[in-house]
């Protein structure tokens, strides 16, 4: 009875009842007052008070200056676009500038990035990012991303450069706005050099927008949006390969399967010939798949059928794909990072010593948009070649 009266006393302490609220941290500018940050950041700035619960401020009045500090605030209290986003994983280098700040610095898994942060993906990079709001961003190589932009109304994601992958997000680049019109809308975007925006939808619909022209595209579909010009009438992609699900051979149409088996790493296309993945003929006749490395020594497994089918960004014929091999299977450093040609077959053992390792690997299509990373698996390499 004694210990069960000193459990109800301590559930019963202040710091107990705060312990489960989520909370945010919000960095005011100096001269800033509980006044005004409640009505910037706060659904109801009537609860300004709220704040002094978790913080301790040099004074209780909420017209006095307070000096520059971060401030930890419930997330149930903010508004929803001040409400941060998370980093919930990243592979190489990844970049982030805080907002009003010059310098880049390094990114930490599972840390918090906030509105009008810009988050930069160098080569060979990604990043994940979660909104608390339920919005996800899958950002690629190469890639630039301004989250919840200043002055841009509805927006989560502002893509200045590269390719991005949306789950809800509503998304503007120099040419476009994209905005899902149903809750399970996921699509790419990806920003040319020329500042034309590609947009193809896997899931759900997005209306695409520009020059006050707004067109709808459905999953399947993809649209063009060139600079200062209307969306392009959305276009249906080809259909999906058709992958061997008994995974003993290529289908009579022999489209590509992708296998670790026999020890190479390979879309299986050299019973196609002179033929690309997508049916064109190979430059100047030449057979890309000649003088390949012999096989090696990992996992006799092709990768199923259906597991290809959610890596493949649209119904749209590959041209390569994006490997990654890591000691770890977070992938949090790797120790081989590279993308290859559909028609090449790769030999794991002559790229990497003796060892246990984990692998995964993403389908690149003919627009170059890259897909998702396949579940990683356990390999094992010896050497021998």
């Amino acid at each position: 009875m004694k210990y069960l009266l000193l459990g109800l006393l301590m559930l019963m302490r202040p710091g107990c009842a705060l312990a489960a609220e989520e909370l945010q941290t919000v960095v005011v500018k100096p001269g800033d007052t509980l006044w005004s940050i409640s009505n910037t950041y706060l659904k109801d700035p009537k609860k300004w008070n709220v704040i002094l619960k978790y913080n301790k401020l040099p004074s209780s009045n909420p017209s006095i200056a307070l000096p520059g500090m971060p401030l930890r605030i419930p997330v149930t209290l903010l508004k929803e676009e001040y409400r941060a986003a998370r980093l919930v994983s990243f592979v190489n280098e990844v970049l982030f500038r805080r907002t009003g700040t010059s310098d880049w610095q390094g990114v930490d898994m599972k840390m918090d990035l906030f509105k009008s942060d810009t988050l930069r993906t160098r080569e060979a990079a990604r990043a994940d990012v979660k909104f608390y709001t339920g919005q996800i961003l899958n950002l690629y190589p190469n890639s630039i991303v301004i989250l919840r932009p200043p002055g841009k109304k509805n927006t989560d994601v502002q893509l200045l450069a590269g390719e991005m992958r949306g789950l809800r997000s509503r998304v503007i680049t120099a040419s476009a706005r994209i905005t899902p019109k149903t809750k399970n809308t996921e699509f790419g975007a990806k920003l040319n050099e020329d500042l034309t925006t590609m947009v193809q939808v896997y899931k759900g619909k997005a209306d695409v927008e520009a020059q006050g022209k707004t067109v709808e595209v459905a999953a399947g579909f993809s649209a063009e949006v060139k600079m200062d010009m209307a969306p392009s009438r959305p276009v249906k992609m080809p259909k999906l390969p058709d992958f061997d699900r008994t995974n003993t051979a290529l289908t009579a149409s022999a489209a590509p399967r992708l296998n670790t088996a026999g020890g190479k790493v390979s879309l299986n296309l050299k019973a196609l010939g002179k033929n690309t993945a997508a049916g064109a003929s190979s430059p100047a006749g030449k057979d890309l798949t000649s003088n390949m490395p012999a096989a090696g020594n990992v996992n006799d497994k092709a990768i199923d059928s259906s597991e290809i089918i959610k890596m493949l960004t649209v119904a749209n014929p590959v041209q390569g794909y994006h490997m990654q091999v890591s000691k770890s299977n977070t992938f949090n450093t790797t120790v081989l990072d590279k993308s290859y040609d559909a028609f090449e077959d790769i030999n794991l053992n002559t790229l990497l010593p003796p060892g246990d390792y984990f692998m995964r690997v993403a389908l690149i299509d003919l627009l170059g948009f890259e897909g998702k990373f396949s579940a990683p698996r356990s390999i094992k390499l010896t050497g021998v070649r």
